[in-house]
């Protein structure tokens, strides 16, 4: 990991953002919290890797290989056990940041026009408009074969759920496969990140191939306690994760008898704290009231 002596630790930085959103000062819009905790997830684990390679931060560049392993496992047990590279590749990603981009342009072409070069040698990555549905994020790799350099895309879809099915997982990387195959690029790679699941439990692949010519797929879901606090940020009832501000906008209905449950959204974690809250004001309300068509009888 970072050296203490280095810097905070990533949970810190985690813990200033939720503070942040909290404040209503800067509110992510509607589902890009879940981008902002995945971002920062991709960020830390690269920055490990960075201290790791050279202590120093002269070298930005971490190999693709590597960040991938770290994002599966963040560094529990043998991640090499988990790649295998038929063809050496030497790919590598090199993004420190992630900027908002509003081109619509197919991905060939922002590869053709020499802004994936660009992009990578920058050192950041993009989010992609708001109304692209197969991706959320592009992420420039660099590619060494046959002497020369490539710039391909990596594209990643961050879906912040408490549940995702199989079936959704297989339809969000032919989404992503398919947006490639339409640009006709035959190299690159397409993650799925899941955050904020309620059951993180899933079977460890066995080899994950990056090779020149393939179009490699990924599904990471990151832990519920993870090294850096990311869940949590995705998680936080106070930067739109949770239910706690339609509960309190709300609470004056369940005063007049309205059934608590429906206030809240039906994905709702087992234990959020909104709901927690909920069922204390029901109970209290449920306390004052007791009793009181009685007595106005009387």
């Amino acid at each position: 990991g970072v050296p203490a002596n280095c810097s905070n630790p990533a949970s810190f930085w985690s813990e200033k953002a939720i503070k942040i959103y909290s404040s209503a000062l800067c509110r992510p819009g509607k589902g890009d919290v879940g981008e902002v905790a995945a971002v920062f997830y991709m960020l830390t684990c690269a920055d490990e890797l960075r201290y790791k390679l050279n202590p120093d931060l002269t070298q930005l560049s971490v190999p693709l290989e590597e960040w991938i392993a770290r994002l599966l496992l963040q560094s529990k047990g043998d991640t090499k056990s988990v790649i295998s590279v038929r063809e050496p590749a030497r790919a590598q990603v090199n993004f420190i940041q992630v900027c908002r981009d509003y081109l619509r342009h197919s991905v060939d072409e922002i590869q053709r026009s020499g802004l994936l070069r660009h992009w990578y040698l920058a050192g950041r990555a993009s989010y992609v408009y708001a109304s692209c549905v197969a991706y959320d994020i592009l992420v420039p790799i660099q590619y060494n074969w046959d002497g020369a350099l490539h710039y391909c895309p990596m594209l990643v879809s961050v879906k912040n759920r408490v549940k995702y099915s199989e079936n959704q997982r297989s339809a969000a990387i032919d989404a992503m496969k398919n947006v490639l195959g339409e640009s006709k690029i035959t190299t690159g790679v397409c993650v799925l990140l899941l955050i904020g699941l309620e059951d993180t439990s899933h079977d460890e692949p066995s080899t994950l191939h990056f090779q020149v010519g393939e179009i490699s797929t990924v599904v990471i879901v990151v832990p519920e306690e993870d090294d850096f606090g990311a869940t949590k940020l995705a998680l936080c009832s106070t930067c739109g994760g949770g239910e706690e501000s339609e509960v309190m906008a709300s609470h004056a209905d369940l005063a007049l008898g309205a059934k608590g449950a429906r206030l809240l959204r039906t994905s709702t974690k087992v234990r959020d704290p909104s709901k927690e809250l909920l069922e204390k004001l029901s109970s209290g309300y449920s306390e004052a009231f007791a009793g009181t068509s009685d007595e106005r009888m009387t």
